[in-house]
């Protein structure tokens, strides 16, 4: 089994009612590995702001964030440590 990492996933999402339930269908795929998990809107901004707290094998979050990247109207960043 490889190492468990903590990673931290900022996801910004431009278009909420179009984007909202691909972002959640891909973090479901991964909810074993989610600690924790907080979304906040920036309504002047028209944006969607969700933090993900994960540890997984390094592969896992970069197949998470890879899904994501791949996700229209979706930015992503992740720190893994």
């Amino acid at each position: 089994m490889s190492e468990m990492k903590l990673a931290e996933i900022a996801i910004v999402v431009v278009n909420r009612e179009k984007s909202a339930s691909e972002v959640n269908d891909v973090l479901t795929q991964y909810g074993n590995y989610i600690i924790a998990r907080m979304g906040v809107p920036h309504r002047s901004r028209e944006m969607f702001i969700i933090s993900v707290v994960m540890e997984a094998p390094e592969e896992e979050i970069e197949h998470l964030t890879d899904q994501l990247h791949k996700l229209e109207n979706i930015r992503v960043k992740s720190i893994m440590i």
